[in-house]
């Protein structure tokens, strides 16, 4: 009788506690908001990170704490756009209502600090980027013209390593963020091409066309608007072979003032060769499956896209769409040979000034014959806001900013068994 009476006081006094409005309590940074923080903003927010900004601090924190109560009630940040209830994501990022509350409610506390502890620090250091091992860059500034035009340039960044590199990390980092609009990288182990270094990407008097040199890789990894840097797990790796040259294709959006860039690439390095090498797998304007790739004036357009037979079992690491400014949504999923439908990424809303590599929770098994579909909406009407045109005009393909592009890029393993019961990542976000 007594034990049970004991456990009825102790279930009334957590019923009470549980129960107590959130703004009747005392909120403080250690806490209650550093936690949220550590969650969903400091892996870009820190050293190092791909934001402007660092949150890591109660300083930086305070100063800021109007701004960051807009910025996650408004959902600008942090920045995500998949939907979560089509597939689930490693580094997908999204504040919780009960999250939202609680900053709101700090703030009109007055901001109050807290106690520090030593295990909020380490979460707090967990996320800081280390330096990176590699640091390549451009061979020298270029000087972007400020004509007005958009400029198309391939520069040769030499790595001059004389062993096979093994990347666990890449970071792309733009030297004129203003100015620069994408980057994609490719691989050459001919050195045939340090001559084109400057040049403009498509000139016919280059030596890449003059020779038709044949790259070692066409897309060794890219980098878009809102793209962060990529990390890989432990054991899986890029490969930079021994004597590479990186092809940098980059554009540069149209300025009427002259500005230089010299955009570098970070890498992160690993001493032994990975267990497991990383693929890709592109699909471009080339594999849509209702051509031409046309965007009428005044219209809303779906394009379809539909890959090769998968030659044997893929692991799926990640997926990152590609698209401009007319970009609506984009939907992409696989159909095994069995029929069974495996959804892979939808963003409802296109978001051309964000776009990332959205990286699987756990890998994604494609069995051998699998074929994967995407489904590209774009809106070329006066009623798209982002539209660059008005009126509307005929847009096609292209790499301009006011071009359009339909890509969608996929790095993978071999699969192994068990791959679709391997979470690839620490458990930092398991649960996110």
């Amino acid at each position: 009788m007594k034990l049970c009476s004991m456990k009825t006081i102790w279930c009334s006094c957590l019923l009470v506690l549980t129960t107590i409005p959130l703004c009747a309590q005392q909120l403080t940074y250690y806490s209650d908001i550093k936690p949220i923080l550590d969650r969903h903003c400091v892996e870009c927010h820190s050293a190092g990170g791909a934001a402007p900004f660092e949150l890591t601090s109660f300083e930086d924190v305070e100063k800021r704490a109007d701004f960051i109560q807009i910025a996650v009630e408004t959902r600008y940040m942090p920045p995500w756009f998949a939907d979560t209830t089509f597939q689930t994501y490693h580094n997908q990022r999204g504040l919780s209502s009960i999250e939202l509350k609680s900053i709101a409610t700090w703030v009109a506390q007055g901001r109050r600090k807290g106690k520090a502890t030593k295990t909020a620090e380490a979460k707090t250091a967990s996320y800081t980027w280390p330096k990176p091992d590699l640091v390549l860059p451009m061979q020298r500034p270029f000087l972007i013209p400020g004509d007005n035009t958009e400029q198309f340039r391939i520069f040769v960044i030499p790595s001059n390593s004389k062993e096979d590199l093994y990347i666990k990390g890449i970071d792309f980092r733009p030297g004129n963020a203003q100015l620069a609009h994408h980057a994609r990288l490719m691989l050459d182990t001919t050195q045939m091409l340090r001559a084109d270094d400057g040049s403009m990407a498509g000139d016919t008097a280059t030596e890449f066309t003059r020779r038709s040199v044949q790259l070692a890789h066409a897309f060794w990894q890219g980098w878009v608007p809102g793209n962060f840097p990529v990390r890989y797990p432990e054991g899986i790796a890029k490969v930079l072979p021994k004597n590479s040259d990186i092809i940098l294709n980059m554009h540069y959006s149209p300025t009427p003032q002259p500005a230089y860039d010299q955009s570098e690439i970070r890498l992160y390095l690993d001493t032994t060769p990975p267990k497991r090498p990383i693929h890709d797998l592109i699909l471009d304007e080339n594999w849509i499956t209702n051509p031409p790739f046309v965007i009428p004036a005044g219209q809303v357009v779906k394009f379809y896209m539909r890959s090769p037979m998968a030659p044997a079992d893929i692991s799926l690491i990640n997926v990152l769409p590609h698209m401009h400014l007319l970009g609506k949504s984009f939907k992409a999923y696989a159909i095994t040979p069995a029929g069974k439908i495996i959804p892979l990424i939808h963003i409802p809303d296109w978001k051309f000034n964000w776009q990332m590599t959205y990286a699987f929770k756990k890998l994604i098994k494609l069995p051998k014959g699998s074929v994967v579909y995407a489904e590209a909406v774009y809106d070329n009407t006066a009623d798209n806001p982002r539209n660059p045109h008005f009126p509307p005009k005929e847009v096609t393909y292209g790499w301009g900013t006011f071009n359009e592009m339909c890509n969608l890029v996929f790095e993978y393993l071999d699969y192994q068994a068990g791959d679709e019961k391997l979470n690839l990542y620490e458990p930092a976000h398991a649960d996110n």
